[in-house]
């Protein structure tokens, strides 16, 4: 075939490009994305981080939620990965946008780049480039960063362990390495690790594809995975850490597990993403959140990955296929297996995984699971494009598929009649799902029954075109799902006295939050209130006004303080206690308006006296302003309450790293700090260290003396320079990788 018959290579990046530039364009104007969780935590995040840092602090706490809570070690922060450094030197909101649409661009290269060692053709590539690249799971989710940042990397594994298992180069190691460390720095667990387990699925495949089997190939990519994760070693040590004292632990119930189960109704999201509506217009119908169920590649490589399965069908029978279709059984089995994980709760498969294998206690919504649903999908059609045909029977079906499209078109088309007609928001809203259907199949159909040979110079021609109409597809599909504002979000100076905590009980915040701002089936709602939703103070929006919550809405929370917000909620009313214990001092209604509680909390006192608890209960007879109520304790000094003053705080330095307090202390008893209790904070008294008991289920309390002065808290986690370390030296080792050529073993 010669340079006028095909496609430029470079062209289906052109494309995806472009159609993220068009898709996207207010992020040109300036404006950044507003809805859910890049308001809710990621921008307070890395606002309040580079701030920290700005100010020649290490961002490793954040005082201002959860009674004190891990900031560094919050997965999600992602404050180590490369990608999102550029955002501590530019506009940060901003940034944070671009970088999340750049990521759409990179995935999209890495299934070009994947699809190209795998020899298939410029358009197939194209195909799964945008099929993936523009893909409703990660375009509806573009919000939650941490996905996209890791989703991205996926082809990219595929690219370099295929590379690895098939050259068998120290390049591919090294290259394999590296994207290993980009996904687990990139801040979402559950997808790093779905895409760890197709990886290494297959990786599995390939070697036991070949005869004789190389066993030394799984060594090696065994190798470079831990390389990869070495590098990624301190961000690992300090989540492991926070993983270990959190409310998930030891996974998460069966309930939280099951949420967000694909529905089988759902299956026609593959073809008409809005048939039932799109929360970014205000018509979603359903009674759920859209991006969870997000799965469109488009329909032409949807038609073309179902044509990859009939060719090979096909090629069974007649003993001859393309080579691009001998992976068709791997892939088609990647993509019924997740489908079936995805539907969770609505069959019995996952909920026996739930019970009986590792790891699928681990996290929520089985309907990420179409990660590799989609994946297997975008690969199909890369193949399938290879047995487009010119034959009969092709032209029969594209025949069909155009006349079903058209019927599809005209009753779309009816749904201004039927607006007009007063006809319910839910007719509506199907027939402008069928007419955008309709649409993109006629003129999908219209080129199938004109395509030329590939051996036409028309080609060429032909196939720009197919490509421009699945990016316009993609990009009509993706309108509405990441709306945007010129928000100005910026950090206001710290207070001169820390203030006493907020609270929001959980059925308010939920109010506010989703029934208010932001509902999941109307995106615009949060647009055009723009102003109230800064001013509303949930949490972690109020980093930026540095007003301390107790509230924590990070995705991993300390168990203890868990435990304590539990028994907040579980009180038929309020108990006072707790708010004493927790330094509450003003609390949120319905309408979100905060209001001041009518006791007196401090965020440290002293107490002369103390009570043991075995366990985490709270005795009737506690009381937090006298007594300390200790948990981990082996003595109590006394048990008797006297209700005798031991003395007073003078004053309390916080520099977020580090809590020093100056005290007077008339008799020997405990210094109680309304802070998380937490591993890898230590204390002094007078520079001397002394043990922090847990306190009052979970806080902090020390022992003084009359001789104390100043008693001083630092975070100085254990995990730090171990994983410095091994960070350091896994880097020095992917450098000599890269420098040292040759194979890992010999060929």
């Amino acid at each position: 075939m010669n340079k006028t018959q095909a496609l430029a290579p470079r062209i289906p990046l052109m494309i995806l490009a472009i159609a993220l530039l068009i898709a996207f364009y207010r992020l040109i104007l300036g404006e950044v994305f507003v809805w859910g969780l890049p308001t809710l935590q990621f921008y307070p995040w890395r606002l309040y981080a580079l701030d920290l840092l700005g100010s020649g602090q290490l961002p490793l706490w954040n005082p201002y939620n959860g009674a004190g809570a891990p900031l560094f070690a919050n997965y999600q922060s992602a404050l180590l990965y490369p990608l999102n450094w550029l955002s501590f030197f530019l506009a940060t909101p901003w940034m944070m946008s671009v970088i999340a649409v750049i990521h759409l661009f990179i995935a999209g290269w890495g299934m070009w780049t994947f699809t190209g060692k795998l020899g298939y053709g410029t358009l197939g590539r194209g195909l799964s480039a945008l099929g993936f690249g523009m893909t409703s799971y990660l375009v509806a989710r573009l919000g939650t960063f941490p996905i996209i940042s890791a989703a991205a990397w996926l082809p990219w594994l595929m690219w370099a362990a295929h590379g690895l298992v098939n050259e068998r180069r120290r390049i591919d190691a090294a290259w394999l390495a590296s994207f290993t460390a980009l996904l687990l720095l990139a801040g979402h667990a559950q997808t790093a690790w779905y895409s760890l387990l197709l990886t290494a699925i297959y990786v599995l495949w390939q070697v036991l594809s070949v005869r004789p089997i190389r066993w030394q190939s799984l060594l090696a990519v065994g190798v470079a995975l831990v390389l990869g994760a070495g590098i990624a070693g301190l961000q690992l040590a300090a989540t492991g850490d926070l993983l270990l004292q959190s409310h998930r632990s030891s996974g998460v119930d069966y309930d939280a597990a099951m949420n967000f189960s694909y529905s089988p109704l759902k299956a026609f999201n593959f073809i008409a993403p809005n048939l039932i509506g799109n929360p970014g217009e205000g018509s979603y119908l359903a009674n759920d959140v859209f991006f969870e169920d997000a799965v469109y590649i488009g329909l032409i490589p949807l038609v073309s990955a179902v044509a990859a399965v009939i060719g090979w069908i096909r090629g069974q029978r007649a003993r001859t296929y393309p080579t691009q279709l001998a992976a068709v059984p791997f892939w088609l089995a990647i993509v019924i297996f997740a489908f079936i994980l995805a539907l969770g709760r609505n069959t019995p498969i996952f909920p026996f995984l739930y019970e009986h294998v590792p790891t699928f206690s681990l996290f929520q919504a089985p309907v990420r699971w179409h990660l590799w649903t989609v994946f297997g999908l975008c690969m199909l059609a890369g193949a399938g494009a290879t047995v487009w045909g010119r034959t009969r029977r092709a032209k029969r079906w594209a025949g069909r598929l155009t006349a079903a499209s058209i019927a599809a078109l005209i009753a779309g088309s009816l749904s201004p009649v039927a607006m007009e007609a007063g006809h319910n928001v839910e007719i509506v809203t199907l027939l402008r799902g069928l007419f955008s259907v309709g649409l993109i199949g006629t003129a999908a159909g219209m080129l199938s029954l004109i395509q030329p040979d590939p051996s036409h110079a028309r080609y060429a021609r032909w196939s720009l075109a197919i490509l421009m109409l699945v990016a316009a597809d993609l990009g009509w599909a993706s309108v509405g799902l990441n709306p945007t504002h010129t928000a100005a979000y910026t950090l206001q100076p710290e207070p001169t006295a820390s203030p006493a905590r907020a609270y929001w009980p959980e059925a308010v915040q939920e109010h506010v939050k989703f029934d208010t701002w932001f509902q999941p089936d109307d995106y615009r709602v949060v647009v055009n209130q723009w102003q109230e939703v800064l001013a509303s103070e949930l949490p972690d929006l109020n980093i930026l006004d540095r007003l301390p919550l107790l509230n924590n809405f990070d995705p991993l929370r300390i168990g203890h303080f868990e435990l304590f917000s539990q028994r907040i909620e579980a009180a038929a009313e309020v108990d006072e206690r707790l708010f004493v214990a927790a330094n509450v001092g003003s609390r949120y209604s319905m309408d979100g308006t905060r209001a001041p509680v009518d006791i007196e909390t401090a965020r440290a006192w002293l107490v002369s006296d103390c009570l043991q608890a075995a366990d985490d209960s709270i005795p009737g007879d506690w009381q937090p302003a006298t007594q300390v109520l200790l948990h981990d304790a082996q003595t109590c000094p006394n048990d008797t309450a006297t209700g005798e003053s031991t003395g007073k705080v003078l004053a309390i330095d916080d520099s977020v790293n580090e809590v020093a307090i100056s005290v007077e202390v008339e008799q020997p008893g405990w210094l109680v700090l309304a802070d998380t209790f937490y591993p890898g904070w230590k204390a002094e008294v007078n520079g001397t260290p002394t043990p922090i008991e847990r306190a009052n289920i979970a806080f902090r309390a020390v022992a003084v003396t009359p001789d104390a002065r100043t008693v001083r808290f630092v975070y100085q986690p254990d995990w730090l320079l171990p994983g410095v370390l091994v960070s350091l030296v896994s880097l020095l080792a992917l450098l000599v990788l890269f420098r040292s050529g040759g194979s890992v073993a010999g060929k």
